[in-house]
């Protein structure tokens, strides 16, 4: 997952891969939430630094569970225009879910430090309105 990550968002700046690039004109078939994504001028950016980030984090077992956290919305969103937006391609579904799942299978490998994330409250732990804070 690392190294797909690094190279696709090294792909951005550098082509590596037959994908669109920064520099490659507008397609035609690209979504329109992927082409407002790019005509801000920012936001694929930083989801391509995001992904270069995550990448160099996997590969080097880094930060990984923070990594793998940040990934997920990145994972999710793939899987989400691959799967709705570019219906039909072959290519896009293999990479859609291959995306969610390797992200959903590394972070349920890590889901002992990932499970104290979903606790409501801390046991032993009075909340913030029981002591009475807040209240007048």
């Amino acid at each position: 997952m690392g190294f797909i990550f690094l190279v696709n968002g090294l792909n951005w700046w550098w082509k590596i891969l037959p994908y669109p690039s920064l520099h490659d004109p507008a397609l035609a078939k690209t979504p329109p939430f992927i082409q407002a994504m790019i005509d801000t001028g920012f936001m694929f950016d930083v989801v391509r630094v995001l992904e270069v980030a995550v990448g160099i984090a996997l590969l080097a077992d880094a930060w990984t569970v923070l990594a793998l956290l940040v990934a997920f919305p990145i994972s999710a969103a793939i899987w989400t225009v691959d799967l709705f937006l570019i219906s039909g391609n072959l290519r896009a579904q293999v990479m859609g879910w291959a995306a969610l799942l390797l992200n959903l299978f590394l972070m349920f490998a890590n889901w002992n430090i990932y499970s104290p994330l979903l606790v409501f409250r801390s046991p032993g732990k009075s909340s913030f309105w029981s002591k009475g804070a807040g209240k007048s």
